[in-house]
């Protein structure tokens, strides 16, 4: 049996809004709840009005989880990085462990974060691996595999987020150090590890499949939104001036990036599912 006491106190940070789906929220909560370790709280930040299906699971789970769930309400929506920012501020502990409102986290995967945690010193976030799945858990259509080691780390982010942003266990004195959460399009995560490498912070992925990550169609038509692309260049010039890319690299990606928006959406859901998912 593994004793909570082994490891030191973390929060679960999460964000909901009113096209989030009700059962998959249940289901997501049901998760942290079934934790070998759990944790101490979850701070849930309701991203503007929900539906009243929401509102119930929320009473459900408020008392599932014994008065440990901070209910942070926004009047209006504000996207994910505002709502993460201001949940941020109600967060008792130094470890935040985030977590999306239609996901499902393995068991043990809080267990398996501290561990490493708790052999290494001074790691500022640990993240892992994601399996996609359409529908139902058992229907796996894709992995989201990013690199274990810290020079591996390095090259990835070149290209891609280095780090599966749901399943991320962060240091909350590092997070405020690089500014915390900040709106920057549908890349606030990236934007915050790129912040982190290049203030040399240690990063780590665990190996192990750590998140269920429920898809759908809409997922790749979002990763072709156009208003992302201005978010996209000013990341990776700023990636540029902290010496994280070449000039050759910056503007490779800045190629990659832009063929990536304008291709049709049929076109990047098979790339994404047969190349970078697989």
């Amino acid at each position: 049996m593994t004793m909570q006491n082994d490891y030191p106190p973390f929060s679960v940070l999460m964000s909901v809004y009113k096209s989030d789906n009700p059962n998959y929220l249940d289901v997501a909560l049901q998760s942290i709840e079934q934790q070998t370790v759990k944790p101490s709280e979850i701070v849930l930040v309701e991203d503007g009005p929900l539906s009243q299906g929401l509102h119930e699971i929320i009473k459900k789970h408020t008392r599932l989880f014994e008065g440990n769930l901070k209910n942070i309400r926004l009047k209006t929506n504000n996207g994910l990085g505002v709502a993460l920012k201001i949940g941020t501020k109600y967060v008792s502990n130094q470890w935040i462990a985030r977590m999306d409102a239609d996901d499902y986290s393995v068991p043990d995967r809080f267990e398996k974060q501290l561990k490493i945690i708790t052999s290494q010193s001074n790691i500022s976030a640990v993240g892992g691996q994601v399996a996609e799945f359409a529908t139902n858990i058992n229907n796996i259509v894709g992995y989201r595999k990013v690199p274990v080691e810290k020079d591996l780390i390095s090259d990835f982010i070149k290209w891609r987020s280095p780090l599966n942003h749901p399943t991320v266990m962060l240091n909350k004195e590092s997070l405020m150090n690089v500014g915390g959460y900040l709106p920057y399009g549908n890349l606030e995560d990236y934007f915050l590890w790129v912040r982190m490498l290049s203030q040399n912070m240690k990063i780590y992925n665990s190996n192990d499949v750590l998140v269920y990550m429920r898809v759908d169609d809409g997922m790749y038509k979002r990763r072709g939104k156009l208003k992302n692309i201005k978010f996209f260049y000013s990341l990776r010039s700023f990636m540029y001036k902290k010496k994280l890319i070449n000039i050759k690299e910056m503007f490779l990606g800045d190629f990659i990036v832009t063929a990536n928006i304008i291709m049709p959406g049929w076109l990047r859901k098979i790339i994404y599912q047969r190349i970078l998912h697989k």
